[in-house]
């Protein structure tokens, strides 16, 4: 069977592999070569949810050495920006072939690449990968004599298909916007926060140069003369406690988050106004909906756990 052909055969494969429903994904397919004594043409279509089939073959002079498999793979950074890198970490277990002989074989993968997504729904990208094929399969810790190993390039096209392409990114709700009217005794407060909307995240930071969750509430307090503890744990005891629910919420309000249900507190924001709130996360001071129908509000809705209030 020349590579043509098992070229088809793993597209049907993994264009036929089941989806989950009401998700879309991105379908990638990457044309490369293993270098370093292999001479492997490489084949691999994949999916955003991690699967991936994995066709590698060598058939120089009639001498046919091949490795066929399927497997997962972990990508990070990717759909960050229009041009950006991103590291690759996979394995896939198959069938590896060398002229008469057949073993099992895992496959095991390392690398970078960088990806350019002129549009949400399609990407081309390049990439290089350390791959370490062991038949057995044994393990990078006990790999055999014979055992292949080398880096491989390839380029490749992405495609999005399904609902989780356009047409959902069409429809996810703008980013939220300070309330033009900020009410109530603890509007200076408020502002005060707002006024370091963007700032960096830095874990124990306090000031303008970076704030941590808690950080940020005892800076905007502490700045009307109002001194809180320092730790989120204990600004869950400060003040009085405001039924969780949105009707009963004013702006100042301390809002409490948990990472897992009946958690102790893990993180706190400050309430604005209009179903929003301010908070530093991962990527600095922004703000976040308290909305379901909201993606990212959607998930601090659910981890919700309390509200206390500072100002009458």
């Amino acid at each position: 069977m020349r590579p043509r052909i098992d070229l088809t055969l793993l597209l049907a494969v993994t264009l036929g592999a089941p989806r989950l429903e009401g998700q879309g994904r991105d379908v990638e397919l990457l044309v490369g070569r293993w270098y370093r004594g292999n001479q492997s043409t490489t084949y691999e279509l994949r999916t955003s949810h991690g699967l991936a089939a994995q066709a590698l073959i060598h058939d120089s002079l009639g001498r046919r050495r091949a490795f066929y498999g399927a497997g997962w793979e972990l990508h990070a950074l990717r759909r960050r920006a229009t041009l950006g890198p991103y590291a690759i970490a996979g394995v896939a277990l198959g069938l590896s072939t060398d002229t008469a002989n057949q073993s099992l074989a895992a496959l095991w993968s390392v690398g970078a690449g960088v990806e350019w997504r002129p549009m949400s729904w399609v990407a081309f990208g390049v990439e290089a990968r350390y791959r370490f094929q062991d038949v057995g399969p044994r393990g990078f810790w006990r790999a055999s004599p014979g055992s292949r190993e080398g880096v491989s390039g390839a380029v490749g096209l992405s495609l999005t298909i399904g609902t989780g392409g356009r047409g959902r990114r069409a429809s996810r709700p703008p980013p939220p916007e300070v309330p033009q009217t900020i009410t109530g005794n603890a509007a200076g407060i408020v502002q005060t926060a707002l006024d370091v909307l963007g700032t960096p995240y830095e874990w124990g930071g306090t000031a303008e140069n970076g704030f941590d969750c808690s950080g940020l509430i005892q800076y905007a307090y502490a700045r009307h003369g109002i001194r809180l503890p320092r730790m989120s744990r204990d600004q869950a005891t400060a003040g009085q406690m405001v039924t969780p629910v949105l009707e009963a919420l004013r702006p100042g309000d301390i809002l409490l988050f948990a990472a897992r249900p009946n958690g102790g507190v893990s993180h706190v924001g400050m309430y604005v106004g209009e179903q929003t709130f301010i908070h530093s996360s991962s990527t600095g001071v922004k703000l976040s909906r308290l909305e379901v129908q909201d993606p990212d509000g959607a998930w601090w809705v659910s981890r919700w756990v309390g509200a206390r209030r500072i100002v009458e």
